[in-house]
């Protein structure tokens, strides 16, 4: 995972830089040092990510993100947020969610409809 900034749809940080250019979902995993559940919720997104590569997977620490974290509405950590590629959000999860569910919630990022605009 690497550290990229980006939140849900009804905020500003993630129309700014969720739609990217190569049109991919973003898992954005809101976690903190020291979080035990953020562990757990690591090393769930580590087997999804070897799962599911036609995503971006990014880690923001909300201490030093604090900004973004405020922006995206985050309250608890650790927080999954999962952004389809084109702008909208369609998972939240505050906790450790398991494999299973992250991978129903990212067949709805990859398939969600493209937007496009007039």
């Amino acid at each position: 995972m690497t550290s990229e900034t980006t939140s849900k749809n009804h905020s500003d940080v993630t129309k700014s830089n969720t739609v990217n250019a190569d049109k991919r979902p973003t898992v954005l995993f809101f976690s903190s040092a020291f979080c035990d559940p953020c562990a757990t919720a690591r090393d769930t997104l580590d087997q999804v990510s070897k799962l599911v590569t036609q995503v971006d997977y990014a880690e923001l620490d909300v201490a030093r993100h604090s900004d973004e974290a405020e922006r995206a509405g985050i309250v608890s950590t650790p927080t999954i947020v999962i952004v389809a590629a084109n702008g909208d959000e369609v998972f939240r999860a505050q906790g450790a969610p398991t494999v299973n569910q992250m991978l129903v919630a990212l067949a709805k990022a990859v398939w969600a409809p493209t937007r496009t605009d007039c």
